[in-house]
């Protein structure tokens, strides 16, 4: 099989198009037998020769999140070619959150004007994504989502699979000095996407009360930093940490003793595992909570519901048993994590590949 996945992310907020499009892509590479390449969504969209040879070569074209304007031209272009193309998101746009920074884009068609690195104007794209987006979707032969609720909210608009993020092995070795044992860190990372996950699960109330009643504890936070101005601890109390390259960030979840995972509502519900799942392949023990994005993962870590006393009495639990805690991380925790390899699972996303190609060349 050959796949050409068409990636949305600019190298500066590249996050998603590395899970969703390049991950699998040298997994592809790797197998020998398949291949497949990857092209930007300008590239796409503006038919560059590189888009023809990599879109001409494809057995399967999949378009990752950006279902408008041109791209949706080129998408017909493709399939009257005979080209079977999906679809490929990771979020629910149609629940984004106000304080999410894409909601204006997604929900009113707003963006910035840059030029020469400098914000110009405002200009806006009619009809709004979010309506071309669901346009998109009942073009393409089917699409790709990393979780079950957001394959159940789409389905009545196209064939939904589920192809889950992940893991790549090799990122995963990048280890820091180990912890002195003076200090219990518990960590987190990630964008201001999250800061409702933050303020409305009670997990800060928990946080507050834990580090009063555990004078060894710490909060690292990594990323955002709006997210880390927004906890009100003590600043001996907290720890902040930039991005790091992706390469870097395995060394970073390392530092962590207990990992953390605040979600809430309808938006973060349709998130993905990765999160706790990297905690799991980093031997670091965590809580999270009880939302269907870690239903499979219930059994390799704690999880609770949304309100500050859950999240005290378990962190407290884990703090005070934490090498318990730790060794289960190390053992059963991580062996189920490895499993989640993406090489260990690549033949999984080419037979859901098959089965929507099959069905396009059947169909016409």
């Amino acid at each position: 099989m050959n796949v050409t996945y068409v990636y949305a992310d600019s190298l500066e907020e590249w996050n998603c198009s590395e899970w969703r499009c390049a991950v699998p892509a040298r997994a592809f590479r790797r197998t020998a037998r398949h291949n497949a390449t990857m092209i930007s969504i300008p590239e796409f969209a503006q038919n560059t020769a590189q888009a023809q040879e990599a879109c001409n070569e494809a057995d399967l074209i999949v378009v990752q999140r950006n279902l408008f304007n041109r791209v949706l031209t080129m998408i017909q272009h493709w399939q009257a070619l005979g080209k079977t193309v999906i679809a490929d998101f990771d979020d629910a746009y149609n629940l984004i959150h106000p304080t999410v920074k894409n909601y204006k884009f997604w929900m009113e068609g707003k963006y910035e004007v840059n030029r020469d690195g400098k914000v110009i104007g405002e200009d806006i794209i009619t009809p709004t994504p979010l309506k071309q987006f669901r346009w998109g979707l009942q073009l393409v032969h089917g699409a790709s989502v990393p979780c079950r609720m957001l394959a159940e909210d789409w389905q009545q608009l196209t064939d939904m699979i589920i192809v889950p993020n992940y893991l790549e092995l090799s990122k995963y070795g990048n280890l820091p000095p180990k912890n002195s044992g003076d200090k219990i860190i518990i960590g987190w990372g990630g964008s201001l996407s999250h800061l409702q996950s933050f303020e409305d699960s009670g997990v800060l109330e928990a946080l507050k009360a834990v580090c009063k009643a555990r004078p060894k504890v710490r909060l690292m936070i990594c990323g955002d930093r709006r997210v880390f101005d927004r906890i009100m601890l003590p600043a001996h109390k907290k720890i902040y940490q930039p991005f790091v390259p992706a390469l870097e960030w395995s060394y970073q979840i390392a530092k962590f003793d207990i990992g953390i995972a605040p979600l809430h509502g309808e938006y973060d519900k349709r998130r993905s595992w990765i999160k706790v799942l990297e905690y799991m392949i980093m031997k670091v023990p965590w809580i999270a909570t009880n939302y269907p994005p870690y239903e499979d993962l219930i059994p390799y870590g704690k999880v609770v519901q949304n309100n500050p006393e859950q999240w005290e009495q378990a962190l407290l639990e884990v703090i005070d048993h934490l090498e318990d805690y730790k060794h289960f991380a190390r053992t059963s925790a991580y062996t189920f994590a490895l499993n989640q390899n993406i090489d260990d699972n690549i033949e999984s996303i080419i037979s859901s590949y098959s089965k929507i190609i099959d069905r396009n060349t059947t169909e016409h």
